[in-house]
């Protein structure tokens, strides 16, 4: 690396990290949830995780529960990136985990008559972010040499879900809880590759550990 590229490494990483953060900062409305201008992000969480609980979900126990099954959003929706047969059983998988997460811990109904909680969950974005940034993918190209420059070229593409989901009250349908997970699977390929990447179930299921993971702490740790 020349003398310039290392000056100018602690400046570009800094700008690069606040440009990022302030893009992982916002959400893009797709029509699902209610209100997306009330949605927060989520200090704690090391992923892209926003919510906002309503007045009248502040302190309300959840009481018997009902998932509707899971979905894609709009219905009609196509993912480039996944195959229909493959979020399906993502889908499947990820309904499966989450029932289990939750015994002993929640009471779980099989009819929205029985329930006095509703959750909807849908999927609405897969895309793909560069994976495993470092120093190197902060710096132009034109100031590395050209073994660097080359390193830096085709980056890894990781697979990266949306999931929305929102909880009412079964009865009056109000709203209680929203919320938008922007969960990292695992790589699917590089970016100069000349085949149409693809996820499949093994690069997504880090994506049912996260979703399942969050939703068992906000229905049991904080509306208990």
């Amino acid at each position: 690396m020349n003398k310039l590229a290392r000056l100018l490494l602690p400046i570009l990483v800094v700008m690069y990290s606040h440009a990022f953060a302030q893009d992982k900062a916002v959400v893009t409305p797709t029509g699902f949830l209610s209100d997306y201008a009330r949605l927060m992000p989520d200090k704690t969480a090391k992923d892209n995780y926003f919510h906002y609980t309503t007045p009248e979900g502040v302190a309300r126990k959840m009481g018997k529960i009902y998932f509707m099954p899971i979905t894609g959003y709009p219905a009609d929706v196509n993912f480039q990136l996944v195959d229909k047969p493959v979020l399906d059983e993502t889908m499947t998988a990820f309904d499966q985990l989450l029932r289990k997460k939750l015994e002993g811990k929640a009471t779980l109904v099989g009819t929205p008559d029985e329930a006095d909680t509703t959750v909807q969950m849908v999927v609405t974005a897969v895309a793909t972010v560069d994976a495993g940034r470092a120093a190197i993918d902060f710096i132009p190209l034109r100031l590395l040499t050209k073994p660097l420059k080359d390193a830096a070229m085709g980056k890894e593409q990781q697979i990266v879900v949306t999931l929305e989901m929102s909880i009412r009250d079964s009865k009056t349908g109000h709203v209680l809880y929203e919320a938008v997970h922007r969960s990292e699977g695992k790589n699917i390929g590089r970016s100069d590759d000349k085949k149409q990447l693809k996820a499949t179930g093994k690069e997504l299921s880090p994506v049912i550990d996260s979703w399942t993971d969050k939703i068992v702490n906000e229905i049991v740790a904080t509306k208990k």
